[in-house]
């Protein structure tokens, strides 16, 4: 809690253990947003989201905010992160607002942190709507945010649309042009994103909460609707899981390959893997160079623009691929952005025949074999009371806490014990990867 120099209330955070045991496991991505109550119930509320091994939203830590400037925002940010124990995200989305960026430049100075995508390009109508050739700026702006593959293409039709439309000395543009590096696809598509491209995944969070709070909600009704959306929340998880170990998506493919990812990733990613595979019917292949190991791929892939139209339009890619290395990258930079391999990758790998990928082109977050702390947090929403993980949890958490009395007593002892239980760690996390594999 935040206090004033009178010792009035005005800036509260919270985040629960469950919340922080899910940070512990999806750290790499983060969105920002405090457009929801804020808008909808002139409440200043923020919310931190993340995205689970579904693909699910995440609530990693809320907050209630007298007011949205700087020093508000890293007030919370450093609360938040201390709350994390000073686990740093590795990637950061927010809206385009100058508090916050001053607050993330602040308190993640080591985060790649991007814009909102969705906030900048609904502006469009309120910046041009009064131009004679509002439709063509709107489409010449999205064409170069949109169908740039690389930052030169994206950098020869920005500048065509300006010189076009004589836009040059727009301020807007201009600020955008200089921070394009945090918003542009071109630009940040090198980084893992979760494929949250928006802050729409905060966005949906909030939505999430429609149904339990309105404009005329109290904060004391507030609290208790918050933990029945999160326990709806945390549900969802939980049918996901049993259905991700229970049940097995069928596959509409023969090739070999997808057998690897069946086995490991959950049930929505192997959907988006299967997705992908099944899309590579609209790819052509055509090897264009060969140095040493190193092959090179033209893939056209014939595009559906506008299915009620009939429109489609071919988009050329370029697939890297030493089978010596099994190194594969592609233009379109699907792995690296949302860590599933896309079709032009796969449309190359099932021409070579590959049965399997390194682990490495397996990311361990998209995985329904990995045991995450979160599942073993008791909590008044998370359905996980009378598991038998949640009563062995508590056990050894108990069993735990006179030994750490003991160690506290002395910076020898504490080193000492801290010591003795990383090589505890060590231990029972191969029993349990031996474990894990036998199960497999």
């Amino acid at each position: 809690m935040d206090l004033d120099d009178e010792s009035r209330l005005r800036n509260v955070f919270w985040a629960d253990a469950r919340s922080r045991a899910v940070y512990d496991s999806f750290h790499d991505v983060v969105s920002f947003d405090t457009t929801y109550l804020t808008n909808k119930y002139d409440m200043p509320f923020a919310c931190f989201v993340g995205v689970n091994h579904h693909g699910q939203s995440v609530l990693l830590g809320c907050a209630l905010l007298s007011n949205e400037d700087t020093e508000t925002f890293v007030w919370l940010f450093q609360a938040w992160l201390t709350c994390m124990s000073n686990l740093h995200p590795k990637a950061i989305v927010t809206d385009q607002a100058k508090a916050i960026q001053n607050g993330v430049e602040r308190v993640f100075p080591e985060s790649r942190y991007r814009w909102c995508l969705w906030h900048i390009m609904k502006k469009i109508p309120e910046k041009f709507g009064g131009y004679d050739e509002y439709d063509h700026i709107k489409a010449a702006i999205g064409k170069a945010v949109y169908d740039s593959l690389t930052i030169t293409e994206f950098e020869v039709a920005w500048m065509h649309m300006l010189e076009k439309y004589d836009l040059g000395d727009n301020e807007w543009l201009k600020g955008l042009y200089r921070h394009r590096h945090r918003w542009v696809p071109a630009f940040v598509k090198d980084a893992f994103w979760a494929g949250m491209s928006t802050t729409q995944r905060s966005e949906s969070m909030n939505a999430f909460f429609d149904g339990y709070v309105n404009a005329k909600t109290t904060l004391k009704h507030f609290v208790s609707q918050y933990e029945n959306a999160l326990h709806d929340k945390v549900e969802k998880e939980n049918i996901a899981d049993f259905n991700s170990f229970n049940s097995t998506i069928p596959c509409i493919t023969h090739f070999d390959i997808k057998k690897q990812f069946q086995s490991i990733y959950t049930n929505s990613k192997f959907k988006e893997f299967q997705e992908e595979l099944t899309h590579k019917m609209y790819c052509d292949r055509k090897l264009i160079e060969k140095k040493g190991a190193m092959e090179t791929y033209e893939i056209t892939e014939d595009v559906l623009i506008d299915e009620e139209k009939g429109w489609r339009k071919d988009i050329v890619y370029h697939v890297q691929f030493s089978e010596e290395e099994f190194e594969v990258k592609c233009s379109c930079r699907h792995f690296e952005f949302r860590g599933i391999l896309c079709r032009h990758v796969l449309c190359v790998l099932t021409h070579k025949k590959i049965k399997e990928v390194p682990l490495q082109y397996i990311l361990d977050r998209w995985r329904k074999n990995v045991k995450r702390k979160h599942n073993f947090i008791r909590c008044t929403y998370g359905g996980m009371e009378n598991t038998p993980v949640a009563n062995r949890f508590d056990r050894l958490c108990n069993s735990f806490y006179p030994v750490a009395e003991i160690g506290a007593m002395s910076d020898d002892s504490c080193n000492s014990l801290i010591e003795d239980l990383c090589t505890l760690k060590i231990k029972y996390s191969s029993n349990s990867s031996s474990e894990n594999n036998k199960d497999q």
